[in-house]
């Protein structure tokens, strides 16, 4: 997705997360768009008669008949589990490929509220919270792979579960702010490009995913990813 350039000028702090909606996005980790398989055509065979044997006169039929609408019936997602490791979000190779010997979870750079990152009890956000306030309220799991020696390339990764209502907020606000959104994997994804990277010349980008109660919110700055989400789920579902 982007080219890395990772520079030594000084350490910047990790540009907050703005996330801005649940609904399924395409950046940094770009969704696949599910695409429904074609449907299996059953043949049933007419009835056969024994032989030496008449067959009996069919009845025929003395008033029109209802005919019962197939009924639609949900597939439930897969299940996910949210480990408490950063380092196993995703498979080995993925991760070596994606995050390479990147620091994780470094100290000089903490969440927002100053405590520190990786496994962590999750609370309920507030009414009328915004989508970094969702993200970092309901965040079981928070991580983020970043150089202290670098201004300001790094990936941030979040897993927690919202409740159906904050999730649409969440996804709203997301819609609403400029994000593009989109159904992959199952769920909803939403992309928005970061502009407020300055004075770095890189590409940036946050990434929101919400199936059923699950969401994974991704933020990236000068790291490139190839469908970061759906490796995530691959490795996590059950």
């Amino acid at each position: 997705m982007t080219r890395r350039r990772s520079t030594t000028l000084g350490v910047t702090a990790l540009v907050a997360a703005t996330l801005i909606g649940l609904t399924g996005c395409a950046g940094g980790a770009a969704g696949d768009d599910v695409t429904a398989e074609p449907t299996e055509t059953v043949t049933v065979p007419a009835p056969t008669t024994t032989p030496g044997t008449t067959p009996s006169p069919t009845a025929e039929p003395t008033g029109p008949t209802d005919t019962a609408e197939p009924t639609e019936t949900a597939v439930a997602a897969p299940l996910v589990t949210i480990p408490a490791d950063c380092t196993q979000i995703v498979d080995q190779a993925t991760a070596a490929a994606t995050f390479g010997s990147t620091p994780l979870n470094p100290a000089e750079f903490p969440r927002r509220d100053g405590t520190a990152r990786g496994a962590r009890t999750a609370s309920v956000p507030a009414a009328g919270a915004q989508p970094f306030q969702i993200v970092d309220a309901a965040a079981e799991l928070d991580c983020l792979w970043r150089d202290p020696a670098a201004d300001i390339t790094g990936i941030g990764v979040v897993l927690g579960r919202l409740d159906q209502p904050t999730a649409a907020s969440l996804l709203d606000q997301v819609s609403a702010a400029g994000a593009t959104c989109q159904e992959a994997h199952g769920g909803q994804l939403c992309q928005q490009p970061l502009t407020n990277t300055e004075p770095y010349d890189v590409e940036a980008a946050a990434t929101w995913f919400v199936r059923g109660d699950l969401y994974i919110a991704v933020e990236q700055f000068n790291v490139p990813t190839n469908d970061l989400i759906g490796s995530i789920l691959a490795h996590l579902e059950s």
